[in-house]
């Protein structure tokens, strides 16, 4: 059920910035030739559109938009489908030039620079919900900032982090990771008779997690960390966490 709420809050906003147009308000939108024997246009934006046209060659269409691997194209009658961007690399320009267009892909996952997501699991038996952006300093170092809210039935708490993460195979498509980190946390206990009060506390943490790449921008992330508690008593307090979710990279 996690999961399922992870994909839709984090895929939606992000459906939507993969769209984008070609040509400003005084710009003319770029027209490509069908050079193979035909290609067919779907109804959406994914192989699960049907198909209900086909251009043949030597046809114009112009491109519009792009979504993710499919771009939306229309035709001189006006007609408007979607195309696969493997289809339209295949098409020629306006100068008879083979069309180059980027379609992400795991090598860009492998050398990218920037990272973020969000991620849902347990913080000691209760539901803790962290966001995260993260700077890859070199191929296999990378430094993240997070922050976390763990609404248990006892307080609700609330999390800051700076990690170091170590990725020793950053070109394996489904990749193990270790982190080390420190950062604050703030504990509100809920309404009680005896009131103990607010409290926090610096917290160190070590962990492990594996991130898969799955597809375009996206790969899912999950980790396991280990949290140390330093707090004025006589002995610091341990906790354990869990997290899955699905992040971007760009």
């Amino acid at each position: 059920m996690r999961l399922a709420l992870i994909l839709l809050f984090l895929t939606a906003p992000l459906s939507a910035t993969a769209d984008w147009l070609w040509g400003g308000a005084d710009e003319p939108m770029p027209q490509v030739q069908v050079a193979e024997p035909f290609v067919e246009w779907r109804t959406g934006p994914a192989v699960g559109y049907p198909v209900f046209h086909t251009s043949e060659k030597g046809e114009w269409l112009t491109l519009r938009m792009r979504k993710t691997s499919w771009l939306k194209v229309t035709d001189r009658k006006g007609r408007e489908g979607w195309v696969h961007i493997d289809d339209v690399q295949l098409t020629l320009d306006g100068e008879g030039e083979q069309v180059s267009l980027t379609n992400p892909r795991f090598d860009d996952f492998s050398s990218r620079s920037w990272e973020a997501g969000l991620m849902m699991g347990e913080f000691e038996g209760a539901a803790v919900t962290a966001i995260y952006g993260g700077y890859l300093m070199t191929r296999n170092l990378s430094a993240e900032l997070w922050g976390s809210q763990v609404l248990g039935s006892a307080s609700e708490i609330r999390m800051v982090n700076a990690n170091i993460v170590h990725q020793p195979f950053p070109h394996w498509r489904i990749s193990p990771f270790f982190t080390l980190g420190v950062g604050h946390i703030f504990i509100e206990p809920k309404a009680t008779l005896a009131d103990p009060g607010d409290r926090d506390n610096s917290i160190g943490h070590a962990g492990f997690g594996v991130r898969a790449y799955v597809t375009d921008n996206y790969f899912i992330r999950a980790e396991v960390k280990d949290y140390k508690i330093f707090t004025n008593r006589a002995t610091n307090e341990e906790a354990t966490e869990w997290k899955i979710g699905l992040s971007i990279f760009f």
